[in-house]
């Protein structure tokens, strides 16, 4: 409550220096979280926006970063590279369901599970943050919110830009992007490419050598055509290849930066994406477009997961995930009624093939298993101007998903089929051309799985399910120079996907608990003079379990895992018209449980990162540090019942170049 405190005082101080400021206004930004184009302020979402010139400022290079900045979101770390758990107001899903509460949508490429929920950010024109349930137009395992990434499309105009990165342990990130009509005003290319590089910092004591070197090369071709005046195709491949070492893992019995490996560990995921997106207009009222993917993602790696000279606890991983994915969708504007409608369809196929060597099975034989899915989802939404000022927005949207499970060499062959409906309904009262509030209501949902070798009774679990409630106010005052975004929520989780372990070493998902989720969101930036901006935004969130208890114990009043109970940004930047240029973060989150018993967690934790240079019109050179105060924050027990420890990465300061054209 004291940082909620600093906050407050933050803001009303920002709004005393700026009734008597005569400056440039802050930049207005056009999203499609809503799936059309629209300014931010009418959006009635809570609603966090990254464009080019943002992502460039906070330095967000990677998926990760993100969370830094947007209320109630944590992008949590495993310390495997490629696997990221995305949380979102206190909801979180669980590596082994293969899904999470969260959609990560990169040019419309779905990602729905916690392998592969990552993304390189090569030449971003936005990044929008979406919380709350947005069932109704992004479907199954928007549970909780949306991460929706857009990638810029070339034109006309001839850009490029060159940037490098240098710094401590080696860290090394070279890259370009260059865009521009190869036939003008008919056809264009975009080309991106990212190499980065970074040396480990855990030991193992027996080679003397450190285990988690970091290495990857990123690329991305966008293909576009206008060739008439309503038609726009454009054709989007990226691939994604790292080269690392072992994971960020050590004992949790001393936390040393040191491990006794006797298996070289070592992570080679590969993620590649195809996109295929089709806009066409009917008319001046009505358009239709088509978004085509694939998207392919190998996970394959060793795990010394015991980290001691003894062969404890051996894996090795070589997973498969396909999914190709189709939506269909039909916007139109009649009688000042906007009506976007639609149908999805995907089709998923996993080779999941992981094995466990122990002393008890030295060989470590295990059944490899397939894992596919088909579903359909039909969609419409409309937004319904009542009078000049209010405005009615609702929607809803039907989904089925039949899955299918098949251990091989066995005879365990699972199937499950699940449907849902998703429906949305809101109220925006627009005060005036600069300040609007809303209330929404919103059910959301993430899709059910499998225990192949549970009983027969716990061998399927179903869906979790919530219905939210949120009240919102955003807000522009003094000529556009101070932005004020705030909401409450309350959401009400019934079905939870949980943890249940009746044995030691066995692990079941089960719809065991029910959960209540509530909190607060604000974001303030302003403009204090024409080269000084202030900013902050903080998230408080409590998620509970109402109801929850198996064989080892009563968990009810517990806190979710990986829910936070805030996180915070404030700082400050400076970009005088000399070129000179300063920027200073202060983020952190609160107290975060890994486990349903709430006896491994995360103490609270926040760090400071500063960057200075000069800038041009073609060049920009900056000096860095990441964690300047040198905080320790790993995840001490984060793993395997409290026994493994996460090590965050150690402070980083280098230099950023940039050359553009």
């Amino acid at each position: 409550m004291k940082k909620t405190k600093v906050l407050l005082s933050f803001s009303l101080l920002l709004i005393t220096e700026l009734l008597a400021k005569n400056i440039t206004a802050l930049d207005d930004i056009t999203v499609t979280a809503q799936k059309k184009e629209e300014r931010v302020i009418d959006v009635p979402i809570s609603l966090s926006v990254f464009d080019e010139i943002s992502i460039e400022d906070k330095s967000i290079s990677s998926l990760e970063d993100i969370g830094k900045y947007t209320p109630n979101l944590i992008l949590y770390n495993t310390g495997q590279e490629g696997l990221i758990v995305p949380s979102i107001r206190g909801i979180s899903g669980n590596v082994l369901s293969y899904s999470t509460p969260v959609g990560l949508y990169v040019d419309g490429i779905p990602t729905t599970s916690a392998f592969g929920f990552d993304d390189a950010l090569g030449d971003i024109e936005r990044i929008e943050v979406l919380r709350g349930p947005q069932g109704t137009l992004y479907g199954k395992n928007s549970e909780a919110g949306v991460i929706n990434i857009i990638t810029k499309q070339p034109n006309n105009e001839i850009s490029g830009k060159i940037f490098s990165t240098i710094g401590n342990n080696k860290r090394k990130d070279v890259g370009f992007n260059i865009s521009g009509p190869i036939v003008k005003d008919k056809f264009y290319v975009g080309v991106t490419y990212k190499h980065q590089q970074k040396d480990g910092f855990i030991k193992n004591s027996l080679t003397n050598e450190y285990i988690n070197d970091k290495k990857s090369d990123y690329g991305k071709l966008i293909l576009r055509t206008t060739p008439t005046d309503n038609l726009d195709l454009s054709l989007i491949i990226s691939k994604n290849k790292e080269d690392n070492g072992a994971h960020n893992w050590v004992s949790s019995k001393d936390n040393k930066k040191e491990v006794s490996s006797n298996l070289k560990g070592y992570s080679t995921p590969i993620d590649t994406t195809y996109a295929l997106n089709i806009n066409y207009n009917l008319d001046e009222y009505s358009k239709i477009k088509s978004i085509t993917t694939k998207k392919e993602y190998k996970d394959k790696a060793i795990v010394d997961a015991d980290m001691t000279p003894l062969t404890l606890r051996h894996i090795y991983k070589n997973n498969k995930l396909n999914t190709i994915s189709q939506e269909l969708r039909y916007e139109t504007l009649f009688d000042k009624v906007e009506l976007i409608s639609g149908i999805y369809l995907d089709k998923k196929n996993d080779d999941l093939h992981t094995r466990i060597v122990t002393p008890f099975n030295p060989t470590g034989f295990a059944n490899p298993q397939e894992m596919n899915s088909k579903s359909v989802g039909i969609f419409t939404n409309i937004i319904y101007p009542l009078n000049e000022d209010w405005i009615l927005k609702a929607g809803v949207r039907y989904d089925k998903e039949k899955k299918q499970l098949e251990v091989k060499n066995t005879n365990i062959d699972l199937e499950s089929s699940y449907s849902n409906i998703s429906p949305k309904i809101g109220i925006q009262y627009n005060i005036n051309q600069n300040q609007m509030s809303y209330f929404t209501i919103a059910k959301g949902y993430r899709s059910g799985g499998f225990n192949p070798y549970a009983p027969v009774n716990k061998q399927a679990y179903g869906e979790e399910k919530l219905i939210s409630y949120e009240l919102g106010y955003k807000g522009i005052f003094f000529d556009n120079r101070l932005k004020f975004n705030t909401n409450i929520y309350y959401m009400d989780i019934k079905d939870m996907q949980v943890e249940e372990a009746p044995v030691a070493g066995t692990i079941y998902m089960v719809n065991a608990a029910t959960a209540t989720s509530k909190g607060f969101e604000m974001e303030v930036e302003g403009m204090i003079t024409n080269e000084l901006t202030l900013f902050a935004s903080v998230g408080i969130n409590k998620t509970t379990f109402d109801n929850f208890s198996d064989l080892a114990g009563n968990y009810s009043g517990n806190y979710n895992l990986l829910a936070p109970k805030y996180n915070f940004n404030i700082g400050t930047q400076y970009r005088a018209n000399n070129g000179l240029y300063a920027r200073v973060d202060f983020n952190g989150y609160g107290k975060t449980y890994f486990d349903k018993a709430n006896t491994n967690y995360q103490k609270a934790y926040s760090l400071v990162n500063m960057k200075m240079g000069y800038e041009t019109n073609t060049f920009d050179i900056y000096f860095y540090v990441n964690n300047l105060l040198d905080k320790n924050y790993d995840a001490i027990g984060a793993y395997f019942n409290g026994t493994t420890t996460i090590l965050r990465e150690e402070q980083e300061f280098g230099i950023k170049l940039a050359y553009r054209f």
